[in-house]
């Protein structure tokens, strides 16, 4: 079977646990500068434009509002507070024949678009990770944070899990959570079971105040609920993305078949690993991404 070949950058650090990463993100958060962040003014031209209408002095010989250009004071329904300085008529501009649109493609035209359906057609995708920033575990560390761009042809195989937000525009950072266990997660026992209990507990917690200090700089941002696989902020379809999804091995990870069941695999801890992840609209090169590998 033909496989694609991507490209993506990550940022991999380990860290004591996942209050660190909390702490990091929130605050960096609080700190962010905001000036990036553009708002609407209104201009001069058009505040002079909000008038009060009908003009108690002028009446019907006043200036017209431009909220309400058709006769009899009849305008389009504006839901934003800001009004635009163009909100009159438009004249209709008479359309341009456009000879390409009716002329053969040329033989480069054609080879390209050739080329990209037999792209769109490939099942699976080879994802070639390239490090920005990378660390190394040490013995207190128990929390691994890795942080993915997540390129066009990769975004395809999360869309769905997301049916209010259209992922493939813009940027998209996929942030996978590894928290080292006691226990081999592939064994049954009252010990592991309340451990998984306890790691989806911290999972959650953690997860929800990172996205929230995503979400204070502007950005949106959902995790993945390990329980459900399905997003835990948002709405959500009958699409899921457990830890054992062979997604996962495109995120670094292996997928193991035990013939009863299948498991998720660390390439460090391995089995002893629980895992879950979360993506937000922030890219990987956003401080808010990247200020938690700052050395401790």
């Amino acid at each position: 079977m033909a496989t694609k070949l991507v490209k993506c950058s990550r940022v991999v650090t380990y860290l004591p646990n996942l209050r660190s990463a909390v702490i990091r993100c929130r605050a960096f958060s609080s700190t962010t500068d905001t000036s990036d962040i553009h708002t609407i003014e209104p201009d001069d031209e058009t505040a002079k434009s909000q008038t009060v209408w009908p003009d108690n002095l002028l009446g019907p010989l006043g200036p017209q509002d431009k909220r309400f250009p058709l006769p009899g004071s009849i305008g389009p329904c504006v839901t934003s507070r800001v009004l635009s300085s163009e909100i009159n008529v438009n004249i209709l501009q008479p359309s341009v024949f456009d000879p390409d649109s009716v002329l053969p493609k040329l033989s480069s035209q054609q080879q390209a678009d050739i080329a990209e359906q037999f792209l769109d057609s490939l099942d699976e995708i080879d994802v070639d990770f390239m490090d920005t920033t990378i660390s190394s575990p040490t013995a207190s560390d128990k929390m691994e944070y890795r942080a993915h761009s997540c390129p066009t042809l990769l975004r395809k195989e999360f869309r769905e899990l997301f049916p209010d937000r259209n992922i493939m525009e813009g940027d998209l950072t996929v942030v996978t959570i590894s928290l080292k266990t006691v226990n081999d997660m592939t064994l049954w026992s009252s010990e592991v079971e309340r451990e998984r209990e306890e790691m989806l507990e911290i999972f959650i917690q953690g997860s929800l105040e990172i996205c929230q200090a995503f979400e204070d700089s502007g950005y949106w941002a959902d995790f993945i609920d390990p329980g459900s696989g399905k997003p835990f902020k948002g709405p959500h379809t009958n699409f899921t993305l457990f830890e054992t999804d062979e997604r996962y091995r495109k995120l670094g990870f292996e997928i193991q078949d035990l013939g009863c069941c299948k498991v998720i695999s660390h390439p460090v801890w391995g089995t002893r690993s629980y895992i879950g992840c979360l993506f937000t609209s922030a890219s990987i090169d956003n401080p808010l991404v990247t200020n938690i590998n700052e050395s401790r």
